[in-house]
């Protein structure tokens, strides 16, 4: 799987939280990657992948939940960490007109945007364990 970059993966095991967080969901994706050596195992030291802007609605079991929702959409994000691997997984349902024109647009940069992200939180993350050993 993805040392560098994220690999699009399917929610996995431990992604509980998020499975209910939608009704019916209109749209769902999941990237993971590799843990290295000395790197948390607290998905709340993740939630930096969203920079920090949505607060954890729920964590358990190695998920931390939180409701990322905006323009309409009711979209959730959850972080999984497992022994060897940390997953960012998206899930949106939309509700009106103008959250589906929304919904449309930004879905096509959302795969590259989450991926991104989650690779500099993930570089971040390494460096700091590194400095730590």
């Amino acid at each position: 799987m993805g040392k560098n970059w994220p690999v699009a993966v399917g929610f996995p095991e431990g992604a509980r939280l998020i499975r209910t967080a939608v009704d019916r969901p209109d749209y769902q994706d999941a990237y993971a990657m590799q843990l290295r050596p000395g790197m948390p195992r607290d998905p709340a030291a993740w939630t930096g992948i969203l920079r920090d802007a949505f607060p954890i609605a729920a964590q358990q079991d190695g998920e931390a939940l939180m409701e990322v929702s905006t323009a309409g959409l009711d979209a959730w994000a959850s972080i999984v960490v497992d022994d060897e691997y940390v997953t960012l997984c998206s899930s949106v349902q939309t509700n009106a007109l103008r959250s589906r024109l929304y919904w449309g647009v930004v879905k096509r940069i959302h795969p590259f945007m989450a991926r991104a992200m989650m690779a500099r939180t993930h570089r971040r993350l390494a460096l700091a364990a590194e400095k730590a050993a």
